[in-house]
């Protein structure tokens, strides 16, 4: 089975030590031209920048208004994040106030993965956006950003996907606290925000490749969203030294992974995606993302559950700093 190739690289937070200020571009960008960017969506990018953890680079600052503003039509869950106080995750959730058409292809309380609904040729991109929604049991703490780490993180990744190559973080926002100051107030306390690649391996397809911005939000009450967004074509400059060959693209054109608590051990989840894998038909997109990310939701559900009871979740808790670690 081809792998699903969102491929969410989401990062540890670096606390800054120094003051940062943001950038509005890098100092050799004047001397580049802007290429037409054919991959990232232009609109959910600012022309500001911030530092990265290393030295001369900076990333890239999205326009979280208008990501969220997508992110929340297509997640009713997402939306309690942002907007509730108390939300109430699948349960609340009432069809009538989607924005959109959506086709209910399987709907099961008693299966782990309880819901799936698509749309077909979402926003004429030739491929579908795929929601899926599953209530799960583990600790309370980095929910988010442990389920996030399934993706993000290799040995993790490998355990649930065969066909994936390469998972790696190239580069951290050096500090969180600038990526508090330019998103604004209403998008909570940002945990996560880095830019990630992947590569798969050869397997039905040839490999695909892609370069992603990601990030996490958590909010006050609870609620914590985990987003992702495919870099535009004038920031390829950022692909990792080690691998030069470039493999065909693909692009993650919107998504995100809501988690809403509903109980101390338990809480909900919902994951839309819409991925265009390139030279790869549209009408297979949708089958090939619905087998990939059950995979994902088996695998979590039993890794989530190792955290209430010594196993490997717990382990990696653990290492988190003491008042983080309490589960």
């Amino acid at each position: 089975m081809i792998s699903f190739l969102l491929l969410l690289s989401t990062v540890s937070p670096v606390a800054g030590t120094h003051e940062l200020r943001s950038l509005t571009v890098p100092n050799f960008w004047s001397a580049r031209p802007r290429l037409i960017a054919a991959f990232g969506n232009p609109k959910f990018f600012t022309d500001k920048y911030i530092p990265a953890d290393k030295p001369e680079v900076v990333l890239k600052f999205p326009n979280f208004d208008a990501l969220f503003d997508e992110i929340v039509k297509v997640s009713p869950m997402a939306k309690q994040a942002l907007t509730e106080d108390n939300p109430g995750g699948i349960k609340a959730i009432n069809a009538a106030d989607d924005v959109y058409n959506w086709k209910v292809t399987d709907s099961n309380p008693k299966r782990l993965v309880s819901h799936i609904d698509k749309i077909d040729n979402f926003q004429n991109k030739g491929v579908p956006i795929v929601r899926f929604r599953s209530s799960l049991r583990g600790p309370t703490k980095k929910r988010a950003e442990c389920f996030s780490e399934l993706i993000s993180v290799q040995p993790l990744r490998q355990k649930w996907d065969v066909t994936c190559a390469i998972v790696d973080t190239i580069y951290f926002a050096a500090s969180l606290d600038e990526v508090k100051k330019l998103q604004g107030e209403k998008y909570g306390e940002p945990s996560l925000f880095g830019i990630g690649y992947v590569k798969t391996k050869q397997s039905v397809v040839s490999p695909r490749e892609q370069l992603t911005l990601c990030g996490c939000q958590n909010f006050p009450n609870g609620a914590s969203v985990v987003w992702g967004m495919e870099m535009e074509e004038d920031e390829n400059y950022l692909f990792p030294k080690n691998q030069p060959k470039r493999m065909p693209r693909s692009t993650s054109h919107i998504w995100s992974v809501a988690f809403i608590p509903t109980g101390e051990e338990t809480f909900d989840v919902e994951y839309v995606l819409q991925l265009e894998i390139g030279g790869f038909p549209g009408w297979l997109t949708g089958p090939v993302l619905v087998e990939t990310i059950k995979k994902t939701f088996r695998f979590a559900d039993d890794y989530f559950l190792s955290g209430l009871d010594g196993g490997d979740l717990a382990k990696r808790l653990a290492l988190f700093p003491d008042e983080e670690a309490v589960i």
